[in-house]
């Protein structure tokens, strides 16, 4: 629309999108100092942007048939993780607002660990911290790019694309 201000103007070196995603810029002041409030500042825009009056609803929020499977799936036993792309306070705000955060075994979220999804070094971390074994993982996730670096580790991957097409998948690899 052309009568939207743009209130903020991020110029982006050359160069600076394949650094990040390997890990390179983050790790390093003063990207390092910075790498959760740009994610902060993403989550914030998409935000606003959702409750705009001009949508009249909320895009930002659970899709309940991925929240019923993630439940189904604990119920069975199985270990829930979130790894995401969030910084920890942006990630503190949503669990405020979407109780169904909660009910996850841990969060490792790039805002305190400096790396973006599909950068490996995330899901190393990710094996690390919460003793996981890539054989025997399941990564879901909506962006391809995303699933192939997990399966890139020997983890299992599913890209999301809505609700009954995951059940259809989970069910299909006897998860549910």
């Amino acid at each position: 629309d052309s009568g939207e201000v743009l209130d903020r103007l991020l110029v982006i070196p050359k160069g600076f999108v394949k650094q990040a995603q390997n890990g390179e810029l983050l790790k390093s002041p003063p990207f390092s100092d910075l790498a959760g409030l740009f994610q902060q500042i993403a989550f914030e825009q998409v935000n606003e942007r959702a409750h705009s009056p001009q949508k009249g609803q909320m895009l930002v929020g659970p899709i309940h048939g991925s929240v019923s499977a993630a439940s189904e799936l604990r119920e069975r036993g199985y270990r829930i993780f979130i790894l995401g792309n969030w910084s920890r306070d942006a990630f503190a705000r949503a669990t405020e607002r979407f109780d169904f955060l909660t009910h996850f075994d841990g969060a490792l979220l790039s805002g305190d660990c400096g790396y973006l999804k599909p950068d490996p070094h995330i899901f190393a971390l990710a094996e690390r911290q919460f003793d996981l074994q890539p054989g025997k993982t399941v990564f879901i996730d909506d962006r391809t790019d995303n699933v192939q670096a997990a399966i890139s580790r020997n983890w299992n991957g599913i890209v999301f694309e809505n609700p009954r097409q995951l059940y259809l998948t989970l069910m299909e690899h006897r998860f549910l």
